[in-house]
């Protein structure tokens, strides 16, 4: 009864004002007829058709319900505007509507009930009026009544909740599950059903709902008088419309004319890496990880397109808007990466852009953004992989023999000896008594995220602890990452700050990791490593020292580095469109590494101590600073948008190391006894110094005709310490243009179902300055052992000729490159082709001999990169299910163009490559071989090495092919075997989704390369110890088996023809596809989790490395590399197998938000 009431008194209420109102406008609008002649109806459009045409012109898009401009109809023929608010305030504020920015490029619709005439529908809950808001229609002026007074009407003990329901749906329509939605402010959530519904009680009309899902775009609608929402979220993704880091700003990708991609965080979430680097393998055309050992603290080889110069291929890493290290980063506290490829995207970085420039930026706070509290983490074991595999005792011995035999010698176990090793089983081998069966990793990330309208703050805490494979006391690596980003609008000033600490702590065994594989495998099971007693056992094959001894109570090795960055900036928007930018940034490094070496005593055993207790002390510390001023400019006039960016940057570098090397101390203290000297040789007391600087102008222009035809020019003006005066300045432009096809007239047909289409180019020549400081001048060393003379060290002193005229490396490169969509934006992909001409590339000059200095670097040689790279998405929902697939393949080759007609072989044992004119950079060089010689009358006929007696060759050695027929093999036929380095480089990630679970598979590989083996690798009984051999080896050659893989079975050294030259026998196919990561994960209903104050959980298995296909049968990981990033051979480990394994990882992961 009250009920019915309450409803009549508000009718009449309604009734009463809308009479009013209406009488009140009639007699209005009859004396305005007597007035004014009545003009001609505006053209009508409806308010849907006049989105759509907006989202068009301005790559944006709206999100509103179906009913909000159901029937609404707009003004056709009202003036265009400059800025898209200004239109859209102009549209919908006469039909009582409002807009919403709820994204950088997305908007949202709703009705304003703010606003008069937009009378907002009474609504009574339990009897109670709960809110009254008094309208006027157009033309009649508000009554004056307070909003204090209006508030009266509201019943206080009204506390009823607001049920509000509705669907959730893709781009495609399609509906999504596993939504979150969450009243703002709150704890108070839900998730979507399988349908894409939810049911979610709020706390009054004023609340705001978040809708969020992983890889689209967040939501935010308020309330207001609706109970239902039909809700579109647009998928975060590669789309044209999404906004690109680029150099020192951003970007709509729409406006992007260079070769740009960009890996989001979610890329990295999940995965038990290390460091950044390991994540970023595979997840970028043409971004090329490559990792020698898998050893905590490792470095990794980056490499942008492939090899392009002869010097170092390294890209410039930008963190934050300043120049950083990357492996210092938290992954966990990356927002998005940029990979800048071409010319186009990276001149404005000048003469450190040739090779690339990764751009990264972390996570900040976000504004009238609530406090959220997110903990990441994965713990689990490694294991080690692609182990080479030794053979039994008894077959070793049967094999010594035969090889012997083959070398014409005597037998060295006898047939009782053999029988008593089949009897007695194996000795457990070496290579797995110093490696773990498995080791722990566990890394754990907090972090304190939130803001208001003027304040977003960031802050995060990580530890990782990873644990070495070898055995030993403590081995492993931990790293402690902490990280404060700031940001603070004062009026039309924002400030930012940023902070972050880490702390890198390496320990590590005492020696080398190659001479500890290598005396490990090289041991036959006929021996043990310990005795019954558990002493540490020496043997005839290793006299001197035992690999367990050593990693157990040979001492250690530690560094402990420290890294602090800072960055603060302040931006001023001075007018509309017009900002300043000052930034101030820098990164301090500190590093100490401790090196504790302890003798070693085999007694009762032969052999005496291993090595003489020393100590060596190494500190190092570099500071590094930037200063920046940056001035941008956007403005549109019609059609017509322009945006510029004009800056000036100032940089210096300081660095100080030093070292001392002690040997003879206490073997428990490393303390100086009464033996210790001090050690010397060039470490004695050892100081270095270098400092470098570098300023720069830089700037970059933008225009935009009907967001359809794009140019854009980009420039910097570099001066760089490292060259002479007249060298130190140089200048690096690039310019490109880009076509959006679709926005074109003859597009409209097919442009709903075609998406976005983009063709691009650019062209500009880049620098590279990464070479040694002050080689313009004459500089001089000091040593304490420079030479020696009469059993004795002399000191002396060392010299460097100048080269005043050595100046920049340039690169002029070409991009061609093709964005699109089709299938309803379902399926993006990108194409781009290159080519890359580097010129004045430094090499150093041949000089004779008996020179007695050394001489500079000189500009001489060139080197062409050319190739292609694409990359595609593939989005899709069938009922339940959401498929994720993306993929991206790429290539690169190079070839040397010019060195000075010079031709450099290099060695490291038998493998040799070779830098020649018209040759690929460092190409693997050697012989041909054509099968065995299989009888005496093949070995008459020839053809006949060289560098062997004729007659040592037997039945079973390998032969060669005479390429220039002259009847002998020498270095004259020696060809091209094999490329060192990757191509056709691929990665593909598909993620499935259902009800709450998640599957996440990344395969990662390489299509083409060569990997060229030596020493016990290819060798049975490798020499000198001639001891090892492997049970990929024992397919030899014998007159029963003429095809096998390996020759004639000898002793090392014993057939110089079989191994003692390079050959493409040596040579493996190192292609491979590897499951880098496997996720399967399940996050539960947020139903359950919000009853605990969570809003999000999940929990999930996660595997890395966890599968390889090779053809690879050697025990040697095939993404291993000899070469660092200057193509120097810093790990020719790699080639005998030398390399500490690069581990698999099985464990189990949680995120929990707050």
């Amino acid at each position: 009864m009250n009920r019915s009431l309450n409803r009549r008194l508000c009718y009449g209420l309604f009734g009463m004002v809308l009479f009013q109102q209406s009488t009140a406008l009639a007699q209005e609008t009859a004396s305005t007829r007597a007035r004014l002649v009545r003009p001609a109806p505006a053209r009508q459009r409806a308010l849907r058709d006049v989105l759509l045409d907006l989202e068009r012109k301005h790559k944006v898009f709206f999100s509103y319900e179906s009913k909000v401009v159901r029937g609404k109809l707009v003004n056709a023929d009202l003036p265009q505007l400059t800025s898209l608010d200004a239109e859209l305030q102009q549209i919908l504020q006469p039909v009582g509507l409002r807009f919403e920015r709820v994204a950088d490029k997305y908007y949202s619709i709703v009705v304003d009930h703010n606003r008069s005439g937009s009378a907002l529908p009474l609504r009574l809950t339990d009897g109670a009026l709960t809110s009254l808001r008094l309208s006027t229609l157009p033309g009649r002026s508000t009554p004056n009544v307070p909003e204090r007074e209006l508030s009266t009407l509201t019943v206080a003990t009204d506390k009823a909740l607001v049920t509000v329901t509705g669907t959730i749906v893709d781009e495609t329509g399609g509906p999504l599950v596993g939504v979150s939605v969450i009243e703002r402010g709150t704890q108070n959530g839900t998730t979507t059903n399988a349908q894409g519904q939810f049911t979610l009680n709020v706390a009054n009309p004023q609340s705001t709902l978040i809708f969020s899902f992983i890889g689209y775009v967040t939501q935010q609608l308020e309330v207001g008088n609706r109970t239902t929402f039909d809700v579109k979220l647009l998928p975060d993704t590669k789309s044209l419309s999404e906004v690109v880091v680029v150099g020192y700003g951003t970007q709509r990708r729409a406006s992007v004319t260079g070769a740009v991609d960009q890996v989001g965080q979610q890329a990295l979430e999940g995965r038990p890496v290390t460091n950044v680097s390991q994540a970023l393998q595979g997840v970028s055309p043409n971004l090329i990880v490559q990792q020698a050992s898998g050893e905590p603290g490792a470095p990794l080889n980056i490499n942008i397109r492939g090899i392009s110069t002869l010097g170092n291929n390294s890209p410039l890493v930008i963190v934050d808007g300043i120049p950083g290290s990357i492996d210092v980063l938290n992954p966990s506290d990356i927002e998005s990466i940029s990979v800048l490829k071409d010319a186009g995207s990276a001149a404005i970085y000048g003469s450190r852009s040739a090779n690339g420039v990764i751009l990264i930026t972390t996570k900040k706070g976000a504004k009238n953004g609530r406090t959220t509290v997110t903990y990441n983490g994965t713990y689990g074991m490694q294991t080690p992989t692609l182990l080479r595999q030794s053979v039994e005792a008894w077959e070793y011995a049967m094999l010594k023999n035969e090889a012997l035999v083959n070398s014409g010698l005597s037998p060295q176990f006898t047939p009782d000896q053999i029988a008593g090793f089949q009897q007695r089983g194996s000795s457990p081998w070496y290579l797995n008594e110093i490696l773990k069966d498995q080791a722990p990793q566990q890394n754990h990330n907090l972090s304190v995220s939130g803001g208001n309208a003027n304040t977003t703050y960031h802050f995060s805490a990580g530890f990782l602890n990873q644990n070495n494979l070898f055995k030993g006391p403590d081995f492993g690596l931990k790293r402690y990452n902490y990280r404060l980003n700031l940001t603070q609008q004062l009026s039309k000033v924002k400030f930012t700050g940023i902070l972050a600490y880490a702390r890198n702590q390496i320990k590590e065994h005492a020696f080398s990791s190659d001479v500890l594989l290598v005396d490990a495998a090289r041991m036959p099971r006929t021996y043990p490593i310990t005795d019954s007693l558990g002493r540490y056992v020496l043997s005839p094959i290793l006299s001197e020292s035992n690999p367990l001894a050593r990693l157990e109570q040979g001492g250690y090795r530690q560094y402990d580095n420290d890294n602090v960055y800072g960055n603060v900036s302040a931006e001023w928007e001075v007018f509309n469109g017009f900002k300043l930018r000052g930034i101030f940034g820098g990164e301090l490094n500190a590093n100490h590494q401790y090196q504790f070496q302890r003798a070693i005593n085999y007694l009762p055993y032969v052999g005496g101590t291993d090595n003489i207790a020393s100590v060596k002390d190494e500190n190092y510390k570099s500071l590094f600073t930037n200063v920046q001023l940056l001035a941008s400019y956007e403005k549109s006039i019609g059609k017509h948008s322009f945006n510029g960016l004009v800056g000036l940057s100032n940089e210096g570098f300081t660095s100080q190391a030093s070292g001392l090397f002690k040997r003879d101390v206490d073997n428990d203290l490393g303390t100086d006894i009464s033996r210790t000297i001090i050690q010397p040789v060039s470490y004695n007391s050892n100081q270095r110094t270098s400092q470098n600087a570098l300023s720069s102008v830089f700037g970059r222009v933008n225009y935009t005709f009907a967001d359809r035809y794009i140019a854009e020019v980009n420039f910097r003006y570099d001066g760089s310490s490292r060259f002479a005066k007249a060298n130190r300045w140089g200048f690096f432009p690039s310019a490109a243009l880009a076509w959006r096809i679709t926005e074109e007239a003859f597009a409209n047909n097919f442009r709903d179902r075609f998406g976005d289409w983009k063709l691009r180019a650019s062209y500009g020549v880049l620098g590279n300055q990464n070479v040694g400081d002050f080689q313009y001048q004459s500089t001089y060393f000091n040593f304490a052992n420079a030479y020696a003379f009469n059993n004795a060290g002399v000191a002396g002193t060392g010299l460097t000729l100048a080269n005043p005229n050595i100046t920049w490396e340039r690169a002029q490169t070409f991009n061609l490159g093709l964005d699109a969509s089709v299938w309803r934006n379902r399926v993006t992909f990108s194409f781009d082709y290159f080519d890359k001409l580097t010129k004045d590339i430094l090499i150093n000059p041949s000089v004779p001999g008996l020179y007695g200095g050394s001489v500079p670097n000189y500009n001489a040689a060139q080197v062409r990169n050319q190739g292609w790279e694409v990359a595609a998405t593939l989005r899709h929902t069938t009922g339940d299910v959401r498929h994720n697939l993306t993929l991206n393949l790429a290539d690169s080759r190079n070839r040397v163009v010019a060195v000075d007609g010079k031709t450099d072989v290099s060695y490291i044992g038998e493998l040799a490559t070779i830098l020649r004119e018209g040759l690929p950079v460092r190409s693997y060089f050697g012989y041909q071989s054509n099968g065995y010689f299989q009888t005496l009358e093949q070995l008459g006929a020839g053809p006949t090495p060289t560098f062997v007696s004729p007659g040592d060759l037997r039945p079973g050695d390998v032969r060669y092919v005479d390429q220039n027929g002259d009847g002998r093999i020498d270095e004259a036929d020696r060809v091209v075997l094999g490329n060192p380095f990757p191509r056709y480089t691929y990665g593909v990630t598909y993620n499935v989704a259902w009800r709450g679970f998640d599957v996440n598979i990344f395969v990662q590989g390489v299509g083409q390369r060569s990997l060229f083996l030596r020493g016990e690798a290819v060798e049975p009984f490798h020499g000198p110890y001639q001891d090892a051999i492997f049970k990929h080896q024992t397919d030899y050659w014998t007159p029963t088996n003429p095809d096998a893989a390996y020759p004639r079975l000898t002793l090392g050294g014993a057939s110089r023809n079989n191994w003692g030259v390079g050959s493409d026998r040596f040579l493996q196919d190192a292609a491979y596809a590897r499951l880098k990561n496997l996720q399967v994960g399940y996050t539960l209903p947020s139903r359950l989790t919000n009853k605990v104050g969570v809003s999000r959980l999940r929990i999930y298995y996660t595997g890395q490395n966890l599968v390889t296909l090779t053809n690879m049968q050697v025990g040697i990981d095939p993404e291993a590399t000899e070469f660092n990033n200057s193509l120097g051979f810093s790990n020719g480990s790699v080639n005998s197998g030398r390399v500490y394994p690069n581990p698999k990882f099985n464990g189990i992961g949680l995120d929990v938000t707050f």
